[in-house]
């Protein structure tokens, strides 16, 4: 398992090999995900960067069901509301979660494979933080998880289930969130 050392304003991460390449592929099907059919970067020009923000979006199949857990509806009864409030809000919140996720992505990739500690400083935390929530979110609503009764249903799969794998990351993962917070106050 993992080790989470704080030091100084920085918490370091020991993942063994395999770890960090799972948590890597979690985080790029995450930006890939997020990226969708179109994402552009933002312009410099805050006018410019106002006004693509307010275009309307596209690029996210809103059918998927984990799509629709992380940009959850505003205004469930009112459609007309819902389509202006993601008109306004959907791609500065894209943005910033691929970017976040990017900035976990690098850091991991600076590991050499797992050989050498994650460093995630301070300034980072927040970042951390929400890629790793949001991967966690994926894999509940890709796992069915709704009640604790499906909790209960996952836990007592046999191990050698696909479903069982992926259950046993989305625990991994709260295990990571819970000590990344630990340490990091």
């Amino acid at each position: 398992m993992s080790r989470f050392k704080r030091g100084g304003s920085q918490v370091l991460i020991t993942l063994a090999d395999y770890e960090e390449a799972v948590l890597e592929s979690l985080v790029e099907q995450l930006i890939d995900l997020l990226e969708g059919d179109e994402v552009r970067s933002a312009p410099d020009d805050p006018f410019a960067r106002w006004e693509a923000e307010m275009a309307a979006p596209g690029g996210l199949d809103a059918s998927d069901p984990v799509i629709a857990r992380l940009f959850p509806p505003a205004y469930r009864d009112d459609p007309k509301a819902e389509q202006e409030f993601r008109r306004f809000t959907e791609t500065a919140q894209r943005r910033t979660k691929i970017e976040q996720a990017k900035l976990v992505l690098d850091a991991l990739l600076e590991t050499n494979g797992g050989r050498e500690p994650v460093v995630v400083r301070a300034t980072d935390l927040e970042a951390w933080l929400k890629t790793i929530t949001a991967i966690r979110l994926a894999q509940a609503v890709r796992l069915g998880i709704e009640t604790a009764d499906d909790v209960q249903a996952l836990e007592e799969l046999d191990e050698d289930e696909p479903r069982a794998v992926l259950y046993g990351m989305y625990e991994w993962l709260g295990y990571f969130l819970e000590s990344l917070i630990d340490k990091a106050h």
